[in-house]
């Protein structure tokens, strides 16, 4: 996504590039740029992460904030699962052409693909445990998305924040109990504790996906692409791969295009080979982001900006 023009002779620059294998930036066609990641940036949320791939400036930066809500059952839906319900915006200040209304298209497209991702059975998450009485009372958690700046590789940085956000969120510990009524049935009644000492994580989110994003410029492909390389981008393909290298989501990307079979057979096998470095990377960044213990601070003015 870029609504970047190029010249012809820059189109052929960064296609033969890419076809014979190194990049205008530098990187391999398997590099990713350098990644900055914080967490529990939001006081407020009971979990917040930021992200920003690239350098300052001109890389794509991402805040996710995640809130825990008790919501009510109600017939038809689910007896005994809780549901994560995700939302994506681009800042308009972002982008030039995301002024007025013209993010509206991104925003549903990039939605769409956080939701299949994270909602359901292959975001790893243990949804049932999100249930905190079948039907009576089960935890939402609202995934908000907001795109600080957008220079390629805009769903991988997304990914990021919201796996980030997710590993981050804690949850208040909540009390059951049966009474029994006048006529002598149990009833169920809970209470939650109102304690910031007294939290829980999310169940199975250690087992979150992150994505990799492959673009097809010419013959050939690369990830975690730049902004002009998006300019020459006739295909893009996001695969999310679990951390037992299984894919469990692929969402094509908006280009009229397609990839050929027999690429998009290899982008599946790179796919898992890239993940399993992307994750390692992930953990180091995560745990030197909560090691900093920057959550205490308020998110507001040069603590917000930091390290970013």
């Amino acid at each position: 996504m870029t609504s970047l023009i190029l010249s012809p002779s820059e189109q052929d620059f960064i296609t033969r590039g890419v076809e014979k294998g190194f990049r205008a930036d530098g990187r391999g066609s398997l590099d990713r740029r350098e990644v900055t990641l914080r967490t529990n940036m939001i006081s407020q949320a009971n979990g917040s992460a930021r992200c920003r791939i690239g350098h300052l400036g001109l890389g794509t930066d991402v805040l996710v904030g995640i809130k825990a809500e008790v919501n009510t059952w109600t017939p038809g839906e689910p007896e005994s699962l809780g549901s994560i319900v995700c939302n994506v915006e681009c800042s308009p200040s972002a982008a030039q052409e995301f002024e007025g209304r013209g993010a509206e298209d991104l925003n549903v497209e990039l939605t769409q693909t956080l939701d299949r991702m994270f909602n359901g059975p292959q975001s790893g998450i243990d949804m049932a445990k999100l249930c905190i009485i079948p039907k009576q009372a089960y935890w939402v958690l609202h995934v908000d998305a907001l795109m600080l700046d957008v220079k390629g590789g805009i769903v991988d940085a997304l990914v990021w924040a919201t796996r980030a956000a997710l590993l981050s969120t804690k949850l208040p510990r909540v009390v059951v109990e049966s009474i029994a009524d006048e006529d002598g049935n149990l009833q169920s009644e809970f209470d939650v504790v109102d304690d910031a000492e007294d939290q829980v994580a999310i169940e199975g989110v250690e087992n979150l996906p992150l994505s990799v994003t492959f673009n097809q410029i010419g013959k050939r492909f690369v990830i975690d692409a730049s902004e002009q390389e998006e300019a020459v981008t006739q295909a893009s393909l996001t695969v999310a791969v679990s951390p037992q290298l299984e894919i469990c989501a692929v969402q094509k990307g908006g280009f009229l295009r397609g990839f050929p079979p027999s690429l998009l057979s290899e982008i599946m096998q790179t796919a898992r080979r890239v993940a399993r470095d992307e994750f390692a990377k992930f953990k180091e960044l995560y745990e030197t982001a909560a090691s900093n213990q920057m959550g205490d601070e308020p998110s507001t003015g040069s603590t917000f900006l930091g390290a970013f």
